[in-house]
């Protein structure tokens, strides 16, 4: 009997050190948090490339970036949007520490384009009429302000989610190519003809303003 009992206190004391022990390593164990390591690499210089609507970089774009202190990392960005080509500069606040949340202020420009040749709806002698002809889009510049949500890798590259707003510095207009346009077998001057309303409506939806949203990838270097 107390052989016995002898046995089961060391079976007990053998589980507890084995509980014990368990514990103590799981509590040495952290999972790594990457976003908040304090080894993260410092990049000076990044390579980006990014799509979005009414964004820096357009439908697809890329930068180039450098920090210009500390704390601000300037970037040169062109891309191809909606309403042509598109070139302009940003700046990113709080870039050079590892918050996530950085305050964004850009400028851009859109080209618009010259001679487009594009299927349009024209108002002629109170009649609607959809033709073919050419149409200069005057350029469109935009100051961006906004805010960037970054998941940063330890490599010193990173992901960054863009939020904002496009405000246009001008208003861009829209003018007939061609001094006259062919309706209904008839040469008609184009000072005769009115872009319809649902016209007018589709330039000013291709111009660069409004809500920004966007994506890109920068790579540190």
């Amino acid at each position: 009997m107390k052989a016995t009992m002898i046995k089961s206190v060391r079976v007990f004391l053998a589980i507890l050190l084995f509980v014990g022990s368990t514990h103590e390593s799981m509590a040495q164990y952290e999972r790594p948090r990457y976003a908040e390591s304090n080894d993260l690499k410092k990049r000076n210089t990044f390579i980006s490339i990014g799509s979005g609507m009414h964004y820096k970089y357009g439908l697809i774009g890329l930068g180039v970036g450098m920090m210009l202190n500390d704390n601000v990392l300037g970037e040169l960005n062109v891309g191809l949007g909606a309403y042509g080509f598109k070139s302009g500069f940003t700046a990113v606040f709080n870039a050079g520490s590892n918050k996530k949340w950085r305050p964004t202020l850009g400028f851009s420009r859109a080209s618009g384009g010259e001679n487009l040749k594009l299927d349009i709806e024209v108002i002629h002698q109170l009649n609607n009429h959809t033709i073919n002809t050419g149409v200069d889009l005057s350029p469109a510049y935009v100051i961006i302000p906004g805010f960037q949500r970054v998941i940063l890798f330890r490599n010193g590259s990173n992901f960054a989610f863009d939020l904002g707003i496009a405000i246009g510095l001008n208003t861009p207009t829209h003018a007939f190519t061609e001094d006259a346009v062919i309706i209904d077998g008839s040469l008609v001057s184009t000072k005769a003809l009115e872009f319809s309303s649902i016209q007018k409506n589709t330039f000013r939806l291709l111009q660069p303003n409004g809500l920004k949203l966007g994506m890109s990838f920068n790579f540190g270097l």
